[in-house]
């Protein structure tokens, strides 16, 4: 076993004593794991080597968990980078900071990057992913060897990849040709060209299409045109990247059109910039029941120790009904058998609101539209004031970004599992390049997205023991249906048959 410095074994120990005081005091919420994540926290901040932390079960939207790692921050002697997501970052600088520092023995500088203020001596750094990630691409990062601790892993790949991002507005346009109004004409050409080529591309949900190797080329006309910093010079880099995306939007009504260059190869762009920064990230859905290594290799980060909480216990259970008698969702008769479906469900009586997670714009709006017509206006569309009674339509989006606000849902419902469609002109690409690779795309991109975003919107309705009913019969007849089920534990009851309406209200009401 390591042999522990005794200064080392001080921080861990004074660390666990203070939590442990504070348990007994009633001063933190119940979770049996607070004293052996805080110890966690403090070994990676003392060591350097990261870890890897998911917490699953009540969310980490709900503080349950913040205090622990929280107090590993204060008691270390030393600076720390803490990254949060805006609503998060306020409730630490203004909640759990200050009640941590008013019980503790520590007076520690706290910084809010935002702010402008700059980190001094051995002082918490609160900083938002997107500015601790601009810091980390600059060419002296003033944050630069200090250990970083990221709230809300769960995104770190989607922050990684827009930080990357190049996006050309519409008045992009317009600037460049007043920066060199001697290539006026050539530069509108470009811009017409696209925004035709777009246009005869077939109907997208998305209204978002990759760019064909023959519209790329168009932009080739332009190299070297776009003043320093600016993003046209930015876009011109990204061109000559064979691990990029090149796509647009177009909006078919203003034709206004929005480019963007989406690199695909995250591990190769941020690997250089993880060492000698330790980095302790937590999350509630970070795979590392299926692969510990599957994060860690994508993002090219620095070998972290894993380290899970599993929801393990009854009250974090949930009901599940999973019922055969759907058809297929590549299946023409899925639609009118989804919609018979929802009406049996939403007929049952519920003590609290109904969500139905859709992302495909278009069903989306045919479901609202019927069930409008069978329930009135109890459904309502991405609304965040919810009765009791309501039954809310949203996509996985939606539902992912604000829950944290919602009333808790008696059931969720989900007609789809959430596979990332190919639609999207960045998950299409992704595909393209794991198949050059020769690699599983399916198992290896789509399902741990699901899995991940699943995990993930069924958290909210644990504490309280919700129901879920997940209408994709593929659950039940195809090989990964395993990981879905074990994804969803644990699980307090299985309905594979509709419930009769009095043995709902017996469950669902108790």
């Amino acid at each position: 076993m390591e042999a522990i410095a005794p200064e080392a074994a001080v921080l861990e120990v004074d660390v666990h004593h203070h939590l442990r005081d504070l348990l007994r005091r009633g001063l933190l919420p119940p979770w049996p794991h607070h004293l052996t994540l805080a110890r966690l926290v403090m070994r990676a901040l003392r060591t350097g080597q990261g870890a890897l932390i998911q917490v699953e079960g009540h969310g980490w939207h709900q503080g349950h968990y913040r205090l622990a790692y929280l107090a590993a921050a204060l008691l270390w002697p030393g600076p720390v980078v803490i990254v949060a997501p805006p609503a998060g970052r306020q409730i630490l600088l203004h909640r759990d900071l200050p009640r941590l520092q008013a019980v503790f023995p520590v007076t520690k500088p706290i910084y809010c990057w935002e702010q402008g203020l700059r980190p001094a001596g051995d002082g918490i750094v609160c900083v938002s992913p997107q500015d601790w990630l601009q810091d980390a691409q600059a060419d002296s990062p003033q944050l630069a060897g200090r250990p970083v601790i990221i709230e809300g892993a769960d995104d770190l790949e989607t922050w990684l990849q827009d930080t990357l991002t190049v996006t050309l507005h519409p008045q992009d346009w317009d600037a460049l040709v007043w920066a060199v109004p001697d290539h006026a004409e050539s530069i509108r050409h470009v811009q017409l060209g696209l925004e035709q080529a777009l246009l005869s591309h077939p109907p997208n949900p998305l209204e978002a299409w990759q760019l064909a190797e023959h519209e790329a080329t168009l932009l080739q006309h332009l190299r070297g045109l776009g003043p320093a910093g600016s993003p046209w010079a930015a876009l011109e880099a990204r061109l000559v990247d064979p691990d990029v995306c090149l796509w647009a939007t177009l909006e078919r009504r203003t034709g206004a059109m929005t480019l963007r260059a989406t690199p695909l190869d995250l591990a190769a762009h941020w690997a250089p910039r993880w060492p000698g920064q330790p980095l302790v990230l937590l999350g509630e859905a970070l795979g590392l029941e299926r692969d510990p290594n599957h994060l860690r290799q994508r993002l090219g980060l620095p070998p972290l120790t894993p380290v899970r909480f599993a929801a393990a216990t009854p009250i974090d259970g949930l009901h599940l009904y999973l019922p055969d008698t759907v058809p297929s969702p590549n299946t023409p008769q899925f639609g009118a058998a989804l919609r018979q479906e929802l009406y049996r469900l939403l007929s049952l009586s519920w003590t609290g609101p109904v969500v139905l997670l859709v992302s495909d714009r278009p069903l989306q709006g045919q479901l609202a539209a019927s069930l409008a017509a069978e329930f009135g206006s109890r459904v309502q569309r991405e609304k965040t004031c919810l009765e009791e009674n309501t039954i809310l339509v949203s996509s996985w989006a939606f539902w992912l970004a604000h829950h944290p606000v919602l009333t808790h849902p008696a059931l969720l419902v989900i007609p789809t599992l959430p596979l990332p469609t190919l639609e999207d002109p960045g998950v299409a690409a992704q595909v393209v390049r794991l198949k050059r690779l020769r690699r599983d795309w399916f198992h290896q991109l789509l399902l741990p997205v699901a899995l991940q975003t699943l995990q993930r919107a069924v958290s909210p309705l644990r504490p309280h023991q919700g129901w879920v009913a997940l209408l994709d019969r593929r659950v039940l007849h195809r090989s990964y249906g395993t990981q879905v089920l074990a994804t969803l534990e644990p699980l307090i009851t299985t309905h594979r048959q509709l419930p009769q309406e009095e043995m709902w209200d017996s469950h669902a009401l108790s």
